[in-house]
């Protein structure tokens, strides 16, 4: 029996669903509504039935405060949640939901669909990678690999032939923001060099600019404010119209006749595109900014660049284009529709590892060929260390000595060797911290441990650690006594998420 594996774009204002068709091109899968991309939000209506996708949004219109949207953003913060009936949810319940409902409307078209690759900001830390993880397993989904959204749409892109050399991929979507630099050599080969990203920067921000402006004319016609004003109806209605003049300005020049409301008051404004384009300028700087980091993590500059890929719904705003040909000295590619190039991507992924296992694919001998020699290298977005004791200034501090450097090439395993520190020492305080800085204050700790040690012995004692990092971006630590052989092992799979 051949299995068939799918990829998904969990996104934060909409997810797609993709599958490799049996010449082996990647391809989308329609929703249940016939459309090819799913918004990403889930209503409680009052009579306890749950309603997911684009009638959600419709229903919030009615039900604001029972509606959840952009939880993507909250995923992997523990102590996030939503009320609903005296029910709390968390952004692992939330997303669980909207994974169920994709992979069910696929199931319609494809028939019963047990794992998938799943795609996440490439700047996604520990806690929500595993998060992300614990949602598609709510789905009822096996998980064939966490892969970086940014990756997924260059193998989209590469894989077709589409670009060659050092590529930059500009991913700008509803909710986060990813910038990777990529060396294309061959459609069967693609190496990842940098990657930085935003997980708080997307087109929602977009959006609440806009809200904000009309929030500005409409306490200038009626001396008080449209939003913020403790109304979930009128806010989230104005988000929505947002949205909607957000969408007309990547055609028009200027939004005429935009209609506020806020109980029995109402007025009408206008936007243009310029206002607007200055207005964001803010927002597409911090986008600047972190292009500017990946190339330098790459060692590169502008012109080194071959080609600009552009993914994500948000790319559409003409601002962007204009930042990404002046600064490049070339037309950004759009040859794949940026709402479905990273869900292609995690098809064609999801293809090359059941090709890999060995798996019974419903696919042609020539596909099974073709994608058995595609070569993909990713790297680790953050650096990982430990925490320790160092000399500084003739004096003893504590210092974050990394392990895994930033952009490492993945998986990979890096070790590397430490000393007790003080005689008759009975126990090492085991810590695992992300982050580049050398100061602990400027780092994260994700876990952390005791191991107990031997007593009498001399200070100086070898503690090797090791850190392996997998290729779904996941990691594992182990802390050892060289002497003893005794060792403390730490699977971040059991960090919390909800």
């Amino acid at each position: 029996m051949s299995h068939l594996a799918i990829g998904i774009d969990l996104g934060t204002t909409f997810s797609a669903v993709a599958t490799i068709n049996p010449a082996g091109r990647p391809e989308i899968v329609a929703n249940a509504d016939g459309d090819r991309i799913t918004a990403s939000a889930v209503t409680f209506l009052e009579n306890g039935s749950v309603v997911v996708g684009n009638q959600a949004v419709d229903a919030s219109t009615d039900a604001p405060d029972r509606t959840v949207r952009w939880v993507k953003r909250n995923i992997g913060q523990a102590d996030w949640n939503v009320v609903i009936d005296g029910r709390a949810y968390s952004a692992v319940d939330i997303s669980g939901m909207i994974l169920d409902r994709v992979r069910r409307d696929a199931e319609q078209v494809l028939g019963p669909i047990m794992s998938a690759v799943v795609t996440v900001p490439a700047y996604f830390d520990e806690f929500r990678r595993k998060a992300t993880m614990d949602a598609a397993s709510a789905a009822s989904l096996d998980v064939l690999r966490i892969i970086n959204e940014p990756t997924a749409a260059a193998l989209a892109y590469n894989t077709s032939g589409k670009i060659n050399g050092n590529v930059l991929v500009y991913d700008l979507g509803g909710g986060t923001f990813d910038v990777s630099v990529i060396r294309a050599d061959s459609p069967d080969s693609m190496t990842v060099i940098s990657s930085e990203g935003d997980h708080q920067l997307g087109g929602v921000d977009f959006d609440k600019v806009l809200a904000e402006m009309f929030n500005e004319s409409f306490i200038e016609q009626h001396g008080m404010p449209l939003i913020h004003s403790g109304n979930s109806s009128v806010d989230n209605a104005v988000m929505l119209e947002a949205e909607r003049v957000k969408r007309k300005l990547t055609q028009m020049s200027i939004v005429q006749n935009i209609t506020l409301r806020s109980g029995d008051l109402f007025s009408t404004t206008s936007v243009d595109r310029a206002t607007f384009n200055e207005r964001i300028r803010p927002l597409l700087i911090r986008t600047e900014m972190l292009i500017d980091d990946a190339l330098d993590h790459a060692s590169l500059r502008a012109r080194d660049i071959t080609a600009v890929v552009l993914v994500g719904g948000s790319t559409r705003v003409p601002a962007v284009h204009d930042l990404l040909r002046t600064k490049f000295g070339q037309e950004p590619l759009r040859h794949i529709n940026p709402d479905e190039a990273v869900a292609l991507g995690a098809a064609v992924q999801a293809g090359i590892i059941l090709q890999e296992r060995g798996v019974m694919m419903p696919v042609t001998e020539e596909a099974k060929m073709a994608l058995s020699k595609v070569s993909l290298t990713d790297v680790t977005n953050h650096s990982y260390g430990t925490i320790t004791m160092g000399h500084a200034h003739g004096r003893e501090t504590l210092r974050n000595s990394l392990i895994i450097p930033k952009n490492t090439p993945i998986p990979c395993t890096h070790s590397d060797t430490f000393f007790t520190i003080h005689d008759d020492q009975q126990v090492i305080h085991c810590t695992i911290t992300q982050g580049e800085d050398l100061d602990p204050e400027f780092v994260n700790v994700i876990t952390e441990g005791f191991m107990k040690l031997p007593a009498g012995r001399p200070r100086g004692c070898e503690i090797l650690i090791t850190y392996s990092y997998d290729a779904n971006g996941r990691m594992s630590c182990e802390f050892k006594d060289v002497l003893t052989g005794r060792i403390q092992c730490f699977n971040l799979d059991s960090l919390p998420t909800s």
